[in-house]
């Protein structure tokens, strides 16, 4: 009751803006200090808990986590969670489509808070336009199959010239709904379905976070480091497989292993993209924290390049017939190398030594290989295997020539916000104090 009450007397929007402030504020409480806190101590209960559970019960519970992952879940449920704070608050706000606001927040809770926000502007540029078709539609043909179809084509292609991506269906589609929210355009009506579509955008874009689970700045930094795992994982396995022999099935498989390796590498690039995107309007990540994940995956592009060529040279030994096998001391020069890109993944500081390291190995192994062998089709494959080997370590220590290879310069552009603001905020404190002094 008392809830209604103030409901009632408090204006509408100063209401929805408060719980939208709130909701904001929870979001960030819940994404930096309540949900760590929160999964370790679920992690160590079930730790505790897992020797007593019945083995029945542990049975399905990891069946279950088998089969639903959690991230799943947590989007589950901020979606729904997102639908309905929208729809509420539309619905507060008396706005004609609350259905709209729900929609258009369903949809951009499923991106980074970042990508909200940008297709969140295409979608309200798409919902404008498709508007301004609807109304001019319906003045000149009325509601009529004529009216559909001008809507329907129309709409597509003004989406398409206005470039708004993905979002181009919007213009049809909110003309379309816009004719069966009612049976007259009026300018009231228009601006509630504008102000619907802005308020899902604000929805989806404060509770985005919580569905990604990671910033932007995170999400980079594991990808990349996922990747450099999996390429010191299968070098490994490279160097064991030479040192103890394999047959052509291994080698097969490392060489599809080594080719899906570009699943990985493509993930990591889309996610320094997005990353390079948001630090130019975030308040917390500046673009320095950018430049060193952007070579870092520059070198683990080419990384993955050199070991595919790895894979490819040890499969043709083993699958083509009168073709000289890899030498087994060329082994321990593979695990040295996946050694280097364990440090490059967890441990940068000693990555320099770990090279130093390999640099020895190699020009060991190398002397040793010559020595022990006169075969020319073998030192033919040592060689090749050798130089992908010192270009991997190149791109390690960023030394390479071709990681300056289509890198754009950086020329003039607008100061990204957290650039701007330290700025902004020497020049205040610089005022207060000559003030102060006066």
């Amino acid at each position: 009751m008392v809830l209604s009450s103030l409901a009632a007397n408090v204006d509408p929007i100063t209401l929805v803006v408060t719980g939208l402030v709130l909701c904001a504020l929870v979001v960030t409480l819940l994404r930096r200090t309540v949900r760590p806190v929160v999964e370790d101590a679920c992690r160590t209960a079930l730790d505790r808990m897992r020797p007593h559970l019945p083995a029945e019960l542990r049975r399905l519970a990891r069946r279950c986590y088998e089969r639903v992952e959690p991230a799943t879940v947590r989007e589950v449920l901020v979606t729904t969670l997102a639908a309905g704070i929208a729809w509420n608050a539309a619905d507060m706000l008396h706005l004609v489509g609350p259905v709209t606001a729900a929609i258009i927040a369903t949809l951009s809770v499923q991106m980074t808070s970042h990508a909200s926000l940008r297709a969140g502007a295409q979608r309200l540029i798409g919902t404008g336009a498709g508007i301004a078709l609807s109304v001019a539609a319906w003045n000149v043909f009325g509601l009529n199959a004529w009216s559909i179809a001008v809507i329907a084509g129309l709409g597509l292609a003004v989406g398409r010239v206005l470039r708004l991506g993905d979002a181009s269906v919007l213009v049809p589609l909110t003309s379309l709904g816009i004719l069966v929210g009612g049976t007259a355009v009026t300018e009231a009506f228009v601006w509630e379905r504008v102000a619907a579509t802005a308020l899902g955008i604000v929805v989806g874009v404060i509770l985005s976070p919580l569905v990604g689970g990671m910033t932007p700045l995170e999400r980079a930094r594991v990808k990349a480091t996922h990747l450099s795992t999996e390429i010191a994982r299968l070098l490994r396995r490279l160097g064991n497989g030479v040192q103890d022999g394999y047959d052509r099935e291994q080698a097969e498989q490392w060489l599809a292993r080594s080719r899906e390796l570009d699943e990985d590498l493509e993930d990591a690039i889309a996610a320094v993209e997005e990353l390079t995107k948001q630090a130019r309007w975030s308040l917390t990540t500046p673009i320095a924290k950018v430049t060193p994940l952007d070579e870092k995956v520059r070198a683990l592009e080419h990384g993955v390049h050199q070991l595919n060529s790895v894979a490819r040279s040890m499969f043709d030994a083993a699958a083509t017939s009168h073709t000289p096998a890899v030498p087994k001391r060329l082994g321990q020069v593979l695990i040295a190398v996946s050694e280097a890109f364990e440090a490059h993944a967890s441990d940068a500081g000693k990555l320099e030594q770990v090279l130093n390291d390999l640099r020895e190995t190699r020009q060991r192994t190398l002397r040793q290989v010559r020595t022990e062998t006169e075969d020319t089709g073998v030192l033919v494959l040592t060689g090749s295997i050798m130089t992908d080997i010192d270009r991997m370590a190149g791109s390690l220590e960023r030394s390479a020539p071709a990681l300056a290879v289509g890198v754009r310069e950086p020329g003039p552009a607008v100061p990204a916000v957290s650039e701007v603001l330290p700025a902004v905020r020497m020049i205040w404190e610089k005022t207060v104090t000559t003030r102060a002094d006066r």
